[in-house]
This record gives structure tokens, C-alpha cells and sequence, in this order.
């Protein structure tokens, strides 16, 4: 972890409140792996006052990287205005990284809304390995698919609305294709709590280990003050997602 500065260059918008922004940073930047995450302080003023956890959709060479981002509030929002040549501060790489598969293991990546950022970086980095693996993104409609980030990934999208791909949502897609699988399937997934719960769930029923990216807010992204604590399956304790996490065993998390 360290505290640099990076220039933008390039904040696209990739759909519907969706972007990704590109970022050259300084000579020797270690920008992390899979999973990992940034924090970015947006601002020099006190207007947002908590920086912003990013995690990683991409890492290139000489020190280049980038992170895909919502615009959710007032500091997104910011953010999407920012052009070409904009310096951010950045705190980084935090977090426990997504676990690489075992040799001959089959990965399925299973990415909903906004978490799709760490699911795309491991899909590149696996590729990259030659890894066998199927990439699967659910989101609420069309115009929520960010078509141009998956041209180097066959994809199956699932639609809440059905206006693409598959009708119905990542647990119900998995289960359809279920007896497909060998048992050597290790899945990897971030989205929404409740896409999180549901892969969980199809793991246990089917001997998978899942791995799960959780989304939690983090007010200082370096486990000072315990804000964004999930809790665990003993039921009496609790890990920091941005120490511990925020990638887990979803079999250590307590879903009820």
C-alpha cells in the first residue's frame, strides 16, 4: 500500500450512469491484483470530506490502470467531469485478493451492476494464464450492459427484464445450466448482497467453493474504524471488508 498520484487519461461513460476512468500513475505504481481495491480522494476540499473506495476493473503496463465507477452521489458525480490530465490522490492496493483457481479447475465469474469492475479484471488475468473459465454479468435491462468492455470476453448476459440475453437473473441462469458443470467449479462473484446470497447458496448445493467480492461502504478503506464490518458465519464476529476482505470464502460470511 502507498499514497501516489495519478493523471486520468481517459473517463468514458461505458452505459446508463456506468464509467470507467483510466489512470497513468507514478514510476513504480503497484497497482494491485484481482479484487483489490483504491481509495481516491476526489476533491482538495472538504466537499466530499471521505475519499472513495474503487476496486480494480484493469491493470497495464507502465503503470497504467483503471477502475469502473456508478454515479451514485455527489462525489461520482464529480468524478464524471473530470477530463484528460486530471491528477487524483491515491491510497493503494488494499484488500485480499480474489484466490486463483487450481490447476484443471473450471472458474465461473459471475459479475451483477457495478460489481462487475473486479470480476473483469480477473477474467483478464485468468485469459492471460489460459485458464478455462465462462463470464456471466447480470443487470436490471439493456441499457445497463456495458457492451464495449466485454469485446475480449464471450459473455452471458442476464436481464431482469428480459431486453437482453438471458430473462432472469445470474442464480436463475446458473441453475439452468447447472448439470453442465464440471465439479471442479470454483465461483467467483461480485454484484449486490442478494445475487452474493443466491450464489452462495447454488455453491452449497452443488459442492462449489465461491469466492465473493462484498460491497460495503468504507469510510477510511484501511480497517480504522470498523464501518464497514460484515459479519460472520459463527455468528459472534465480524471481519473489516477492506482488511480481512473484500474478498471472502462465502462460506465464512453469515447470509441470514
Amino acid at each position: 500500500m502507498r499514497q501516489f498520484s495519478a493523471r486520468i487519461l481517459s473517463n468514458e461513460q461505458l452505459c446508463q450512469s456506468m464509467y470507467q476512468v483510466r489512470l497513468q500513475g507514478t514510476s513504480g505504481t503497484e497497482t494491485g491484483k484481482p479484487g483489490q481495491f483504491l481509495t481516491v480522494r476526489i476533491t482538495q476540499s472538504v466537499v466530499p470530506l471521505l475519499r472513495r473506495p474503487f476496486a480494480l476493473s484493469h491493470n497495464e503496463p507502465e503503470d497504467r490502470f483503471s477502475f469502473i465507477y456508478q454515479v451514485r452521489g455527489a462525489g461520482t458525480d464529480l468524478l464524471s467531469t473530470f477530463g484528460r490530465g486530471t491528477e487524483l490522490d491515491i491510497i493503494g492496493p488494499l484488500g485480499i485478493p480474489f484466490p486463483l483457481p487450481a490447476p484443471g479447475e473450471f472458474s465461473l465469474l459471475v459479475a451483477g451492476g457495478i460489481g462487475l469492475g473486479p470480476i473483469l479484471f480477473l477474467a483478464d488475468t485468468l485469459r492471460h494464464r489460459g485458464c478455462e473459465f465462462s463470464f456471466v454479468f447480470g443487470c436490471r435491462s439493456a441499457a445497463f450492459f456495458p457492451e464495449a468492455v466485454f469485446e475480449n470476453h464471450d459473455t452471458v448476459v442476464c436481464t431482469d427484464d428480459g431486453s437482453s440475453g438471458f430473462s432472469g437473473n445470474v442464480v436463475e441462469y446458473l441453475e439452468s445450466v447447472s448439470g453442465e458443470l464440471s465439479l471442479k467449479t470454483r465461483i467467483y462473484c461480485c454484484g449486490p448482497e442478494p445475487m452474493l446470497k443466491g450464489c452462495h447458496q447454488f455453491a452449497g448445493r452443488h459442492g462449489f467453493l465461491c469466492h465473493v467480492s462484498v460491497e460495503q461502504v468504507m469510510a477510511c478503506g484501511v480497517g480504522a474504524c470498523m464501518g464497514c464490518a460484515v459479519r460472520l458465519a459463527d455468528t459472534v464476529s465480524y471481519a473489516r471488508a477492506c482488511r480481512e476482505g473484500p474478498v471472502f470464502d462465502s462460506r465464512e460470511l453469515a447470509w441470514d
